[in-house]
């Protein structure tokens, strides 16, 4: 047999040929079609809607009057694109007869060829675009989220580190004296990766009015740990905050993080009720107080090291906004509001990665038959007008708690962290989809304080915020 030309051959496409003919069902080998009626169509706009997902793709080969089919690929990879039709023929075998589609994504695209019945007219509604609505806010069409079968969403059992809810409590050193002098340390007492937490510095409470800087929500160290920035709300529960950066470079001259702990306190009260000192004021000249805006619930401020930019969920659920903040004015510069799509809600925490992949997870949402509970994982990025995600086809059985307080990324250990109160997972990034139990590593603390958030600088040093009252620990290795 002649050589056979190929065509719709190209390389990185997605989708090239479905031909549901009954002979194709478990058969290895290639088989020959005959080939009628190749002509040219109207250019008219195609996609592939969610009940062919499941179909098998097949390249194309035309000797003559006659075509082979060889298996290409599964069209769950068309979920987004639009094909504009250029060419029409019909494939015949015995006396079954099938049409398909000469189809391309652009007009310098190679033409590839669909069963046209897996086929329906107009532009793909779930397509991505947005439409700038004010400055800087971007209104996202087409769900964020990309089309999974739910039934292939899997659960590792990994070891039960769970904590439930438990009453916060101010710590016995705080509930003595907000002005607090030595360092306070939070001890791992359970797990497979333990490391203890001891006082870094401890957080104002006050500036202007009373308890008005009592309540952080997330922490964002700077790469070498030179400055950190602070998200906090005006008071618990409310969605209306600021972000506060600290010079640490600075303000460790001023002994706030070994011999003058309670300074930094005590020049934010003496601000509140005039009464600075000239110490107050040196110390106060390294912190920056950004103007007040809508946070959200605040818990999601986080560094993305590909871009060096911060951002944040203004708004989770199902109508949900990520925003960019100034890290000069610190205050939001962009929004994009999108949705997931109609039964999976944005959840909460937000962190990236080296490579500036984003991801939050949750243990909210039901996927095919996974435990009440499990972990689930997603994963995107976040473009200049959209954003985009999917979903982790594999999660964890148990979440390290009840409340996903935070999320937050090692760039020594290529690690993420899932943050509950009083418990910690981190899991690793190159094994993703693929974990072993061994791979998952757990901390459990022995606590009664809110965690708040955690963050790491770039030589694996790990900073954990907490409250009640407010105050950021460093863990006791580098190697959490």
């Amino acid at each position: 047999m002649k050589q056979i030309k190929v065509i719709g051959l190209l390389l990185g496409c997605s989708l090239l040929l479905n031909v549901a003919l009954s002979p194709l069902a478990g058969q290895a080998a290639t088989t020959t079609y005959h080939v009628s009626k190749l002509k040219a169509t109207k250019h008219r706009d195609y996609y592939v809607p969610s009940h062919a997902y499941h179909h098998v793709s097949w390249y194309l080969g035309l000797h003559g009057k006659k075509a082979t089919l060889t298996k290409a690929a599964s069209l769950t990879k068309a979920t987004r694109t639009t094909y504009t039709s250029v060419k029409q023929l019909k494939l015949k075998r015995g006396k079954k007869t099938t049409t398909l589609l000469g189809v391309r994504t652009s007009s310098k695209a190679t033409v590839v060829w669909i069963n046209k019945s897996y086929l329906r007219i107009g532009k793909n509604p779930n397509r991505i675009r947005a439409t700038r609505t004010a400055k800087g806010h971007y209104q996202q069409h087409g769900n964020a989220l990309d089309w999974f079968n739910p039934k292939h969403f899997k659960t590792l059992r990994n070891a039960d580190y769970y904590v439930t809810t438990y009453p916060f409590a101010r710590s016995s050193d705080y509930q003595a004296s907000a002005y607090q002098k030595t360092a306070t340390t939070i001890k791992a007492v359970a797990g497979n990766h333990l490391a203890d937490f001891k006082t870094l510095a401890y957080l104002p409470i006050t500036m202007k009015t009373s308890g008005d800087y009592s309540n952080p929500q997330s922490v964002v160290m700077t790469p070498h740990g030179q400055g950190m920035y602070i998200m906090q709300t005006t008071h618990s529960y409310a969605t209306t905050g600021r972000v506060v950066y600290y010079d640490l470079a600075a303000l460790k001259a001023y002994g706030i993080t070994h011999d003058h702990m309670a300074r930094l306190r005590r020049a934010s009260h003496d601000k509140a009720v005039n009464k600075l000192t000239a110490t107050d004021r040196a110390i106060l000249k390294h912190v920056k107080i950004g103007p007040q805006f809508k946070t959200g619930h605040g818990q999601s401020l986080a560094y993305n090291p590909h871009n060096h930019q911060l951002w944040f969920i203004g708004h989770g659920g199902k109508h949900a906004n990520l925003q960019q903040l100034s890290k000069k004015a610190l205050k939001p510069i962009k929004k994009i509001s999108f949705k997931l799509n109609s039964k999976i809600s944005m959840g909460s925490v937000l962190t990236f990665d080296n490579h500036g992949t984003a991801y939050f997870y949750s243990s909210a949402p039901k996927v095919g038959s996974a435990p009440k509970g499990s972990v689930k994982l997603f994963a995107g990025k976040i473009g200049k007008t959209t954003v985009r995600f999917h979903l982790v086809m594999q999660g964890l059985r148990y979440s390290p708690g009840t409340i996903a307080q935070a999320m937050s990324y090692n760039p020594q250990r290529n690690q993420l962290y899932l943050v509950s109160n009083g418990s910690i997972t981190s899991l690793p990034v190159n094994h993703l989809g693929h974990l072993k139990s061994s791979a998952i590593e757990s901390t459990m603390f022995q606590t009664t304080r809110e965690f708040e958030g955690l963050s790491f600088t770039t030589n694996g040093g790990a900073y954990l915020l907490v409250n009640r009252g407010a105050e950021v620990l460093k863990a006791t290795t580098n190697n959490f």
